[in-house]
């Protein structure tokens, strides 16, 4: 099956969000994966990413979400079995977002050169962004609309893989682009109470699923180990297919779980931050 990215700008931001608010209560997990301008504060000299404590993690992530503006959002929809909103009158197609943001300067904001140029190799035009994209701000308000109804209900569920930018992006939208709380404790709880649902991390899920063979990898090569199917046709790798594939690794990772209540002991467990 083809999966179609609908890509979405200032134009039709609301005429998308209000598609994807009657799509919710059929199809309430929401799959999410961010592109960003790179990273301009990294670990403390001789230390790696990896080798850092939750706490000096979480720290490192505060402090280049809360200094550089999203780029792109990513969103797939998926019901509790995994499956996905197909096009209207193209059954054979599902459907994902792509959210285009204005909201990046290349010439103003600080920003990782080589990251750049490999979201410019992908296809991402920043000048046309600056020019046509949405900004968060305008975005988020109508998201927070959207989700109101959805959660209210409770059931709502939202995934990623290695999804600790990701999350802090939308809670930084969600907030009106205030600084992230200053412990990642109080972040998963402003996570949950903005986003109004259960949060998932599709690669910490894997890494303790008892299963050696995905404590390592990216989104893709875990996606290739679980039998998850890949975008067809393979379109840029961001962050629309990269939401779908996500999803993908989510459901999978219910469906190992399954005699464990589908994985729910795992919400609000982000790598990197646990």
């Amino acid at each position: 099956m083809g999966l179609s990215i609908q890509v979405v700008t200032a134009a039709n931001f609301e005429a998308e969000l209000n598609t994807i608010a009657a799509l919710l209560r059929r199809f309430p997990v929401i799959a999410i994966d961010t592109e960003y301008p790179g990273t301009v504060h990294r670990p403390p000299a001789g230390r790696r990413e990896g080798g850092l404590t939750p706490d000096e993690r979480y720290a490192l992530v505060k402090a280049n979400v809360d200094e550089l503006p999203v780029v792109r959002l990513g969103i797939t929809l998926c019901d509790a079995d995994g499956n996905v909103p197909l096009v209207a009158g193209r059954p054979c197609e599902q459907r994902a977002w792509e959210f285009i943001f204005s909201d990046f300067d290349l010439l103003r904001d600080r920003h990782a050169p080589e990251s750049v140029a490999f979201l410019r190799s992908r296809g991402v035009d920043f000048r046309q962004a600056r020019e046509g994209g949405v900004r968060s701000a305008a975005f988020a308000a109508r998201l927070a609309a959207v989700l109101a109804p959805a959660q209210l209900r409770g059931d709502l569920a939202w995934a990623a893989f290695g999804g600790a930018y990701d999350f802090a992006y939308m809670v930084k939208m969600l907030s009106g682009g205030q600084p992230l709380p200053g412990t990642w404790h109080e972040f998963i709880a402003q996570a949950r109470a903005l986003l109004g649902g259960r949060v998932f991390d599709g690669k910490y899920m894997a890494e303790h699923s008892g299963r050696p063979d995905l404590c390592r990898g990216g989104l893709r090569s875990v996606a290739v180990r679980l039998g998850v199917p890949l975008p067809n046709p393979a379109p840029p790798c961001l962050a629309g297919p990269k939401s779908y594939t996500a999803c993908g690794i989510y459901t999978a990772m219910r469906r190992h779980f399954q005699d464990h209540d589908h994985g729910a002991c795992f919400d609000g467990l982000i790598d990197g931050f646990h």
